[in-house]
């Protein structure tokens, strides 16, 4: 309980990155000591700064007081990718300690961030808030830990239980849910990487598949 307000914190800011860095997760992290919020960051775009980094950033390069703890929501990487460990950084820095929500399922992690902490003497905090943190990155971890795209499925039927209210030969949009339903599909559109449709939906009512409704990017159109 002494961590969840900070994790949930984390996770609020972690969203912000939604629709922007897969097939990256989404990170959020804040620094804190006692009440006060040192500094906070999140993964904004696929390929740059992680989180852990974006918040030491927003602290400026003065020494991190050493009673100063750094809340994450995922397990800093421990690996050479697009960007240098995340693990290593907080070390240097004299990061003393760190609470993390889950951790990291990508084989080049997979705990060897909590090791590489540990080993330096880090004081490392497991599994806060673990259930949310895993809801966030439902789609990395789904990709990581089961082999297989997060697949959302959208079904819109009249209440007779129909999907199609005219007759076969006629086309055009054919529309039978609301606008509530139709800004949450925009909404699922701008943060999945894939929308796929049948050829019949294609043909019939040849659809833009694009995100309008709200500001986000288009996602891969997939027939």
């Amino acid at each position: 309980m002494e961590h969840d307000r900070w994790m949930h914190r984390c996770l609020e800011l972690a969203r912000r990155g939604a629709g922007q860095v897969a097939p990256n997760p989404l990170v959020g992290a804040v620094l804190v000591q006692g009440e006060v919020v040192l500094a906070e960051g999140w993964h904004r775009r696929f390929g740059g700064p992680h989180a852990e980094v974006e918040c030491l950033r927003a602290f400026g390069d003065g020494p991190v007081p050493e009673d100063a703890v750094m809340v994450v929501s995922l397990e800093p990487c421990s690996h050479h990718g697009k960007t240098p460990p995340c693990a290593d950084l907080l070390v240097e820095r004299g990061v003393k300690r760190v609470v993390i929500g889950q951790r990291d399922p990508f084989a080049e992690v997979a705990g060897r961030g909590v090791e590489r902490l540990r080993a330096a003497g880090v004081q490392v905090t497991e599994g806060v808030l673990e259930r949310e943190c895993r809801w966030t990155n439902r789609r990395f971890n789904t990709r990581h830990e089961q082999g297989r795209p997060y697949v959302v499925l959208k079904w819109a039927s009249t209440s007779d239980g129909l999907l199609d209210k005219h007759p076969r030969e006629q086309r055009g949009v054919q529309r039978i849910s609301g606008p509530e339903a139709h800004l949450l599909v925009h909404r699922w559109r701008a943060v999945e990487q894939a929308v796929l449709v049948g050829s019949r939906t294609v043909v019939n009512d040849d659809p833009a598949l694009t995100v309008r409704a709200i500001e986000g990017r288009d996602p891969l159109r997939v027939v």
